[in-house]
Formats: structure tokens, C-alpha cells, sequence
């Protein structure tokens, strides 16, 4: 897998992450879940767009610490959602 694709990957499973996150607990009455959910739909549209169209979106070109930021950050937000401390 190249570095693009890795990074727009992460940002892919962060959004998904961010929807699950407030979907237990969504109401249109509770303003932060629905920017949350909305926010996490926005990164999964637009990770989905640079995963299918790379030629039309940027994105790293090496391994470098942008891409690191992105897999460790989203391992680390999906963690921090299994053991409960979201």
C-alpha cells in the first residue's frame, strides 16, 4: 500500500470511527452528536473521493510523519473507543 493511500485510509476508518462514536446516543436535539456526525460524514466523503479518484486529489507522496499522524491517530481514537474513554 502507498503512503496516499494509507493516509486517506486513516482518515477513512476516523470518520467512520466519529459517526460510531455518537450513533448509541444520536438525537437531532443534542447539537454536538449531530456535528459530530456530520464532521465524521464530511471526512468519510472525502477520504472515500481521494481513495476512488487518487488522480484528483493530493495526498503524501512518502512515508513521512503526516501519514504516521494519520494511522496512529485513528488506531488510537479506535482504541480509545473500545475501552470506553469516549
Amino acid at each position: 500500500m502507498n503512503p496516499r493511500n494509507t493516509f486517506w485510509s486513516a482518515l477513512l476508518a476516523y470518520g467512520l470511527f466519529s459517526i460510531a462514536s455518537v450513533a448509541d446516543s444520536f438525537r437531532l436535539s443534542d447539537t454536538s452528536a449531530v456535528v459530530s456526525a456530520a464532521a465524521g460524514a464530511l471526512i468519510v466523503a472525502s477520504a472515500a473521493y481521494a481513495l476512488r479518484r487518487p488522480e484528483d486529489v493530493g495526498g503524501p507522496e512518502k512515508w513521512d510523519l503526516t501519514v504516521v499522524a494519520a494511522v496512529l491517530g485513528a488506531v488510537g481514537y479506535a482504541l480509545a473507543l473500545l475501552i470506553g474513554g469516549i
